[in-house]
């Protein structure tokens, strides 16, 4: 792909109409369905492209510069030191587990991935260029915003709480899913442009129906069920054998179509869902020269 500068722009719509605002897309799948590599569709889309990987894959982009578009950071969930393992297993092999669940937590000021994350939202600065963009919430519709993934959100979440805490209470687990479900909240109502969080599956039980599905894996039992409804699309990624694909019709998966068809075997592409939103808005994506 060849690299692109902008030559030209036309004015931005404001969001004052909610209708305006960009999709807000769920990406689900399991490790090694594509999910990452098809961020790159949003720079085929003409879009620029900021965001948050939580976890290793962001060399996957690499070959997407700066100046074609693609910026980002790289904020992990904390890995403890070896040193800070060993204290932790002392207190486990010598603190009862009644004594260990009543700690308020383990080494929690070592823990403040949360807090980067939130700051690198706030006022986003690429890694890469150094280029500051502000908050990701005031970005508009030439900007597409990415968190890859959700399972590293639901870990800092959980560090922040109870940091390497081995035994955690009821009233933990509902702090840490509260700090997600208003995470993805602001994510889908807060910021006005375009924005796609990935996300691992695993198979949760439905508490409504009784019977199981697959859903986008965070903390706990009932927290995956709410977040499809903050999200305009809920897609899953899918591999079979070297063929790569999108799915809305996924027997038994929890999925969600407004911007594309209701089918097996989509591309795998966020080109349809730009375009859609632009013309829906009347916008046009300023030309680039390549």
């Amino acid at each position: 792909m060849a690299e692109s500068t902008v030559v030209a722009s036309v004015p931005k719509p404001t969001f004052s109409d909610p209708t305006q605002m960009g999709p807000k897309e769920l990406l689900i799948g399991a490790s090694g369905s594509g999910k990452t590599h098809s961020l790159k569709t949003l720079i085929e889309a003409g879009m620029q492209v900021v965001g948050v990987f939580t976890e290793p894959g962001m060399e996957v982009l690499e070959e997407l510069t700066c100046e074609m578009g693609m910026h980002y950071v790289y904020i992990a969930p904390a890995a403890a030191s070896w040193a800070e393992m060993k204290d932790a297993a002392t207190q486990i092999n010598t603190m009862s587990n009644d004594s260990l669940q009543k700690m308020a937590g383990m080494n929690k000021s070592k823990y403040r991935q949360w807090m980067d994350m939130l700051n690198a939202m706030s006022n986003f600065t690429c890694a890469r260029c150094k280029k500051n963009f502000g908050p990701v919430d005031a970005l508009g519709p030439d900007f597409a915003v990415f968190n890859d993934s959700l399972s590293g959100l639901c870990l800092m979440s959980s560090n922040l709480v109870v940091g390497a805490k081995p035994i955690k209470t009821q009233p933990d687990w509902g702090v840490m899913m509260d700090n997600v479900e208003r995470y993805v909240q602001v994510f889908c109502t807060g910021i006005q442009t375009m924005a796609i969080m990935t996300a691992h599956t695993e198979r949760e039980v439905d508490e409504v129906t009784g019977g199981t599905q697959i859903m986008a894996g965070s903390l706990g039992r009932k927290l995956s069920p709410k977040l499809p409804r903050f999200f305009s699309d809920v897609i899953m990624a899918k591999r079979e054998g070297s063929k790569f694909s999108w799915s809305t019709a996924n027997p038994n998966t929890d999925l969600k179509a407004r911007n594309l068809i209701i089918a097996e075997n989509i591309p795998c592409s966020f080109v349809p869902i730009v375009q859609k939103w632009h013309k829906r808005i009347g916008y046009s994506l300023p030309k680039r020269t390549t």
